[in-house]
């Protein structure tokens, strides 16, 4: 018996040796059918394609979607994102809120995709990027939506799938690297931008921001994530926080009572940063807002969700 017990234990011994090894491996690619290659003689991408076809028929004629199925795909070279989902006759924003990516780049030769046979929006159940935070914040019931769940390269995730949807200007603003959180929980524009008349001098001004009401005290979030560039106290915007985003673009925060970051403070989108005031030329509480673009002032309100009061 003792030579079994000792081949028994030896056996035991490469077999946690090897799950050890397996565990260490790094992320595997999504176990769905694999597509090889994005043309018609690969079986698996024609089964794609056929159920593409069919969900974008069901949007234009009313039809009942098909059933959602998953395939994946291991990039052969470096490539983008808009222009895989084209290649593949998928909405990128399918592409997207599938794989949970938040804005528009490069996908890296060796990636591991996922390919959703179906048009319509992700949206996941616990955020993690921008772009997931708004769309879970302002996407309501949808008329045949479904819970899924998606085995993706970075692990499991539910999802909430609205058949036949696409992204709202909000949405597609971030995720091409131009939209922007609302700075507050509510507010009430009461100055846009552009030429005005300048509620201290009466002078006609070109104002660089938008000006929101809200009660004294209330707190401003950054609207992207990003650093704290400059803060200070300034003779017309009063306490003010300056924040760098990628990309070339800035926001800033004026009027503040106070502030709550320092300078070179790393930032996420959502973060308190300050407090609404009335602090520099204000007639009353609120906060002054500016997007800029390389020093250039924008109108933020594009590039804003919708205004809630």
């Amino acid at each position: 018996m003792r030579p079994r017990s000792e081949a028994f234990l030896r056996g035991l011994l490469v077999f946690c040796l090897g799950l050890a090894w397996t565990a260490a491996l790094p992320a595997q690619e999504p176990m769905y059918p694999r597509i090889l290659r994005t043309e018609s003689s690969d079986l698996a991408f024609r089964q794609l394609s056929d159920a593409v076809a069919q969900s974008r028929k069901a949007e234009l004629t009313g039809f009942p979607f098909p059933d959602l199925i998953f395939f994946s795909y291991v990039l052969p070279e470096d490539t983008d994102l808009i222009a895989l989902a084209a290649r593949l006759n998928l909405p990128y924003e399918t592409l997207a809120t599938a794989n949970r990516i938040g804005e528009s780049r490069a996908l890296r030769r060796g990636q591991a995709v996922v390919l959703p046979a179906a048009t319509g929006v992700f949206v996941a159940a616990a955020p993690g990027n921008d772009l997931e935070y708004l769309m879970a914040a302002s996407r309501g019931p949808w008329e045949g939506e479904r819970r899924v769940r998606i085995f993706g390269p970075g692990g499991t995730s539910e999802f909430r799938f609205l058949p036949g949807a696409r992204f709202t200007p909000a949405e597609r603003a971030f995720f091409l690297g131009t939209g922007f959180r609302f700075p507050l929980p509510k507010g009430r524009l009461t100055s846009g931008y552009g030429l005005r008349a300048s509620p201290i001098s009466g002078e006609i001004q070109h104002h660089a921001g938008i000006d929101l009401a809200a009660p004294a005290g209330t707190d401003v979030f950054a609207a992207r994530s990003g650093i704290v560039s400059e803060v200070g106290v300034d003779p017309v915007y009063g306490v003010y926080v300056l924040i760098a985003h990628e990309g070339g673009w800035e926001t800033l925060y004026g009027h503040l009572s106070e502030r709550r970051v320092e300078l070179n403070t790393v930032v996420k989108s959502g973060m308190i940063i300050g407090n609404v005031g009335s602090t520099g030329l204000s007639t009353g509480p609120h906060l002054h807002f500016e997007v800029r673009i390389r020093g250039a002032s924008r109108d933020p309100m594009p590039l804003l969700p919708r205004l809630t009061e």
